[in-house]
C-alpha cells in the first residue's frame, strides 16, 4: 500500500538561502505540506543566480526555483505586531518549524521555543545556525567557506605545499540540508514515543566536522595530523600524477589502478600488463612493471591517457570490473545515459520562466514515491489561501496586513 512519507505533516519553513530550504524541499518532495514563509521583500536566494534568460528578476532565480518546488509560499514579517500574531496562529497548525535566525532573535520577539512549545506542545522546532545555540561562537555568522574551514575539511584538501583549498560547490550547505531533513524526521519519529516535540539544535560547522570525523579520530587516538598530498613522509616531492586526476583527450579522469578483487589481492603486485592491455597499449606493460618510482610510471603512462577520450577510458576499465572515473561536466551530467535511464531529471513548468529541467527524485521509495506537484511559489502567492482559507482572516484583514508591512 503506497502513500507519501510526510503527507500528514505540515512544515512552516522560515529558513533562507540554501541549507534550510533544501531540507524542507526534501520533506516537501515526499508529501509534506511545506509553507515557505518569506519576508515581504522575499528570500535572499531570489537574488542569487543563475537566472533564467540571464535576467536578475526575483521570480527567475533558478536556485530559488530548485530549492522551493513543492512548497506553498506566504509573506510575513514577524518583527511587526500583526505579523507575530499571524505567525503564532500558523505555528498552532504546524508539526515542524524550521528557522535559521541568530540564536536569541526569536526569543527577543517572544517567539522562542518555550513560548511556541506552550502554544503547540507537539511542535518540532529545528534551528539551523552556523555554530549552534550555545558556546562562544553562537552569535558568529557563517557561510560555506567558514564551515569548510572551521569543520576541518579545508585543511586536508589540496596540495601539502600549498594553501588549503575549498571545494567549488557549496557542499556544506547541501549536506547541512540533508542532515537537517534527517534529524527533523527523527524528531517526528521520536514524537510518536515521547508524545511531544522538541527543539533541534543543528550547527552547520558541526555537520562538516562530523562528515570529516576520520582525521579527528586519528588525532585523538594517535596524535597524528592528517595532511594534504602530495608530500611524502620524508618531505620530498614524488610523482603522483597517476594517483590523482589527470588529463585525458577531452577532459579528466581518475586514473588509479584498482584491479578486480576476484583476481588480485590489494597486497599483491600491481597487474601492469593487464592494465596496459585494457588501455590498448600492451607494449608499455613490462616497462610499467619494471618502473621503480611513481615518477617513472607518470612518464610512461600519462602520455597514453592524454590521448584517450575520457569516457572511453572509463568504459574500458569499468566494463572489465576495474575502477575508474571520468570527471563529468554539467553538460555530461545533463546527457548522462545512466541518469537518463533512471529518470533522474524532471521538468517543471513555472508561470514566469516557463519549462526548466532540474534534478528530480534522488532517493527511490517505491511504496512512497517522490512527486513534483507544483513549482516554487511566486512571492506571496498563497497568502490568501493560507491566511484566509486556513487561518480565518478576511480579505480586508489581508489588505490591512499589507498596509502595515506585516505581509
Amino acid at each position: 500500500m503506497g502513500g507519501s512519507v510526510f503527507g500528514k505533516f505540515r512544515v512552516v519553513d522560515m529558513t533562507r538561502g540554501i541549507a534550510g530550504p533544501f531540507a524542507s524541499k526534501l520533506l516537501a518532495d515526499y508529501g509534506a505540506d511545506v509553507i515557505k514563509v518569506e519576508p515581504p521583500q522575499g528570500d535572499p536566494s531570489r537574488q542569487m543566480g543563475p537566472f533564467a534568460g540571464d535576467d536578475p528578476h526575483p521570480e527567475k532565480s533558478l536556485l530559488f526555483l530548485y530549492l522551493n518546488c513543492n512548497k506553498r509560499g506566504v509573506t510575513l514579517d514577524v518583527e511587526t505586531g500583526a505579523g507575530r500574531k499571524l505567525f503564532l496562529d500558523l505555528v498552532k497548525t504546524a508539526d515542524v518549524l524550521m528557522e535559521d535566525y541568530t540564536p536569541g532573535f526569536l526569543d527577543s520577539l517572544e517567539l522562542g521555543y518555550r513560548r511556541l512549545e506552550d502554544l503547540n506542545p507537539k511542535l518540532v522546532m529545528t534551528s539551523i545556525t552556523p555554530f549552534g545555540q550555545t558556546g562562544p561562537y553562537k552569535s558568529y555568522k557563517g557561510n560555506d567557506l567558514v564551515y569548510y574551514a572551521m569543520g576541518g575539511m579545508m585543511y586536508t584538501s589540496g596540495a601539502y605545499h600549498r594553501e588549503p583549498l575549498k571545494h567549488g560547490h557549496p557542499q556544506s550547505l547541501y549536506l547541512g540540508g540533508i542532515v537537517t531533513a534527517y534529524v527533523t524526521s527523527a524528531a517526528l519519529f521520536a514524537r510518536r514515543t515521547l508524545g511531544q516535540g522538541q527543539h533541534v539544535d543543528l550547527s552547520l560547522s558541526e555537520v562538516m566536522a562530523a562528515d570529516h570525523y576520520q582525521p579527528v579520530a586519528r588525532y585523538a587516538f594517535s596524535g597524528g595530523v592528517t595532511r594534504r598530498a602530495p608530500k611524502s613522509d620524508t618531505g620530498q616531492e614524488k610523482g603522483t600524477g597517476f594517483l590523482g586526476i589527470v588529463p585525458a583527450k577531452d577532459g579528466y579522469v581518475r586514473a588509479s589502478i584498482s584491479p578486480p578483487q576476484r583476481l588480485y589481492s590489494r597486497s599483491g603486485p600491481q597487474p601492469w600488463p593487464e592494465y596496459a592491455s585494457l588501455l590498448g597499449h600492451p607494449e608499455i606493460g613490462d616497462a610499467l612493471a619494471e618502473a621503480t618510482s611513481t615518477q617513472e610510471i607518470d612518464e610512461i603512462l600519462l602520455p597514453v591517457i592524454r590521448e584517450m577520450p575520457k569516457m572511453e577510458y572509463y568504459h574500458r576499465l569499468m566494463t572489465n570490473e576495474w575502477l575508474a572515473a571520468a570527471a563529468q561536466t554539467p553538460q555530461d551530467l545533463a546527457n548522462c545515459p545512466q541518469l537518463e535511464e533512471r529518470q533522474y531529471f524532471t521538468e517543471v513548468e513555472h508561470p514566469v520562466i516557463g519549462r526548466v529541467k532540474f534534478p528530480g527524485e534522488v532517493v527511490r521509495l517505491p511504496s512512497s514515491p517522490w512527486s513534483l506537484r507544483f513549482p516554487a511559489p511566486l512571492l506571496g502567492q498563497h497568502n490568501r489561501a493560507v491566511f484566509c482559507g486556513e487561518l480565518g482572516r478576511s480579505k480586508d484583514d489581508l489588505v490591512g496586513l499589507r498596509q502595515v508591512g506585516a505581509i
